[in-house]
């Protein structure tokens, strides 16, 4: 029998993937910024599912910590363009 949790962190992260893999092509700086967010954010989601299916917490704490830095990684590129459109 298959584990949905186990099942669903592997869905997740082969969205995670196919999003990384928008970032490489995308036409604008605010496109792959964009991307790069929706794959990180897939990422934790399936790192949470994983974490759930196998128990092991030290799998999510390494997904928040990269989810913090990819939210601090944003603000900072908002700084540096200097909020223009």
């Amino acid at each position: 029998m298959i584990d949905t949790w186990l099942f669903s962190a592997i869905c997740f992260g082969f969205l995670a993937l196919c999003a990384l893999l928008r970032v490489i092509p995308g036409p604008e700086r605010n496109d792959r910024i964009v991307s790069f967010t929706a794959a990180v954010t897939l990422g934790s989601a399936a790192a949470l599912l994983y974490t759930i299916a196998t128990g092991n917490l030290l799998v999510l704490d390494a997904a928040i910590v990269i989810a913090l830095i990819l939210f601090a990684g944003i603000f900072a590129s908002i700084k540096i363009q200097g909020g223009r459109h």
